[in-house]
């Protein structure tokens, strides 16, 4: 038996208010220093996301900050892109999560 076993350790909760969409969509990132970044986006709600860098040496937005991003869906859904502003709430090694507000 591990100590987290021990301890009773439970699984994290998920607090995200909204469902997430499984589907992989295209980010991009404006940015003043560095132009368009490209990102794909994952777990993808209403209301937040996890932005994956697609190359290795792509910078990553700092926690805390606010950042203009633009969503392209597939071209067959025939849904427009999606302007919006996120604030950054987690970094990692592999992108950023992102909260924000798509009216619904």
């Amino acid at each position: 038996m591990t100590i987290k076993q021990n301890l009773g350790a439970q699984e994290p909760i998920d607090r995200r208010l909204d469902p997430r969409i499984t589907t992989r969509i295209d980010a991009i990132v404006d940015d003043a220093e560095h132009g368009s970044l490209v990102f794909t986006a994952s777990g993808f709600s209403r209301t937040g996301a996890f932005l994956r860098r697609r190359e290795h040496d792509t910078p990553l937005p700092l926690v805390g900050s606010v950042i203009r991003l633009v969503f392209h869906w597939p071209l067959e859904t025939k849904i427009p892109p999606v302007r919006v502003e996120a604030k950054v709430i987690r970094r990692t090694d592999d992108g950023v999560g992102v909260l924000f507000d798509i009216a619904a």
